[in-house]
């Protein structure tokens, strides 16, 4: 028997919780669509001087089918146009910290999306 191969266990340092209870905690956070504040938008600003230019960001919003920032053809820095819906996707995969933040939208976010409606005749 080889005793150079010890395997390491680590304990966490708070009691691990049961699962009963850890069951409907969440509920008192869970409230009716008609409580949510519609008017509280937000869009992503990305701040040029901490942009590494990795295009996390473009490629994210992109393949979500947003398509809401776009490339400076001179700078080569990511910009966000006004189709931002405030998804947070960008600011989720940036791997700089702070580099994206949520900023309160200074105009409501109206959708251009799907087909417009127009009479066949």
């Amino acid at each position: 028997m080889e005793t150079s191969k010890i395997t390491r266990v680590s304990t966490p340092k708070k009691p691990v919780p049961a699962v009963k209870d850890v069951i409907a905690r969440a509920l008192r956070h869970i409230g009716a669509y008609q409580e949510l504040n519609n008017m509280e938008q937000v869009q992503a600003v990305i701040d040029e001087e901490m942009c590494i230019n990795c295009g996390k960001c473009y490629m994210t919003c992109n393949d979500s089918g947003y398509q809401a920032i776009e490339f400076d053809p001179e700078t080569h820095l990511p910009f966000v146009t006004d189709s931002c819906t405030g998804c947070t996707l960008c600011f989720s995969v940036c791997p700089i910290i702070d580099c994206i933040k949520m900023a309160t939208r200074t105009t409501p976010y109206q959708p251009k999306r799907g087909v417009p409606i127009s009479p066949v005749c």
